[in-house]
C-alpha cells in the first residue's frame, strides 16, 4: 500500500529540487527518514526523533514555506525504496470519509496535509487522534503532519488532538529570501527546459508576488506562453504576461 487515494504527487517535487534556505535541519531529518524507514529506530540521526513520546513531525508554516513539498519529497524517496506509506491532503475533507485514515497505522511513514482543514470538523479530528494513538501504540509507523499553525495556534478544536501533536517534535519553516526564490525559479525552469534569462528572472522577481505559489504560478503561464509564441522566457514576455494579470482586457 502507498496511497489511501488515486493521488498524483507532483514529480519536480524532491528533495533535490528543494532549496532548504533556513531550513536545513528539517530537510536533513526528512530525507534520512524516508532514506532508512521503516528501521529508522536506532539511527544516530534520528536519535531526537525516536526520543520524542510520539513519532510524529510537525511542519508548520504559511503558505508557500515548502511544506507540501516535502511531503511530496519524503514520498518520492519513499517509492523509489518501494516502502508502504501515504499522503493524505486533508483539503477535500469534506469530500472524504474518516474512514480513509482505519489501518494507517500499519505503515512505516503517513503523511498528512493541510491539516487546518480539519479544524471544527468533529468526526475527522477525532479520526486523526486516534490515528495518533494507534502510531503511538503500535510504535510501527511515523506521521509527518504539514499545518499553517502550531499545536498550541491551531484552530483544531479537540484540545486532545492538540496536545497530542504537540508531543511530536515541531519545526517551523522559515520562508526563503528574494535570491533563494531565484534559485527555486530557475531550478525549476530548467527542469522543464526552459530558457529564462537572468535579466527576465530579474524583473519578474521584482514585478511580482513573491510568494513561491504565486511564483510558480506565473512560471506555469510563462511556460505556455513560451511554448505558443515559440519564444524563450525573455523580460518583454514577463512585461506582457503581468500586464495581462492586472489588465484581462489585454489579452
Amino acid at each position: 500500500m502507498q496511497l489511501p487515494l488515486p493521488v498524483t504527487l507532483p514529480d519536480d517535487e524532491t528533495f533535490d529540487s528543494f532549496i532548504p534556505g533556513g531550513n536545513d535541519e528539517v530537510v536533513s531529518l526528512l530525507s534520512c527518514v524516508a532514506s532508512h524507514s521503516p528501521d529508522w529506530r536506532g539511527e544516530p540521526a534520528l536519535a531526537l526523533l525516536d526520543a520524542a513520546s510520539i513519532p510524529l513531525i510537525n511542519l508548520v508554516g504559511s503558505s508557500g514555506r515548502g511544506k507540501s513539498h516535502l511531503l511530496y519529497a519524503t514520498c518520492h524517496q519513499l517509492a523509489a525504496r518501494e516502502i508502504p506509506h501515504a499522503y493524505v491532503n486533508f483539503t477535500d475533507v469534506v469530500n472524504l470519509s474518516p474512514k480513509l485514515l482505519e489501518a494507517l497505522e500499519q505503515l512505516p511513514v503517513i503523511c498528512l496535509d493541510n491539516l487546518e482543514a480539519i479544524a471544527g470538523h468533529s468526526a475527522w479530528e477525532e479520526a486523526v487522534f486516534d490515528l495518533i494513538n494507534r502510531v503511538s501504540e503500535t510504535r510501527i509507523g511515523l506521521l509527518i503532519v504539514a499545518a499553517q499553525s502550531g499545536p498550541n495556534a491551531s484552530k483544531v478544536r479537540l484540545p486532545d488532538l492538540r496536545s497530542r501533536i504537540s508531543a511530536g517534535l515541531t519545526y517551523q519553516l522559515v520562508s526563503l529570501n528574494d535570491e533563494q526564490r531565484g534559485e527555486v525559479l530557475s531550478s525549476r525552469a530548467q527542469q522543464r527546459g526552459l530558457s529564462l534569462s537572468a535579466q527576465a528572472l530579474h524583473y519578474l522577481l521584482n514585478h511580482s508576488q513573491r510568494d513561491l505559489p504565486s511564483l510558480m504560478a506565473l512560471l506555469d503561464r510563462l511556460d505556455q506562453r513560451s511554448l505558443q509564441e515559440q519564444k524563450k522566457i525573455s523580460v518583454a514576455l514577463v512585461k506582457r504576461e503581468l500586464a495581462e494579470d492586472t489588465d484581462p482586457s489585454a489579452s
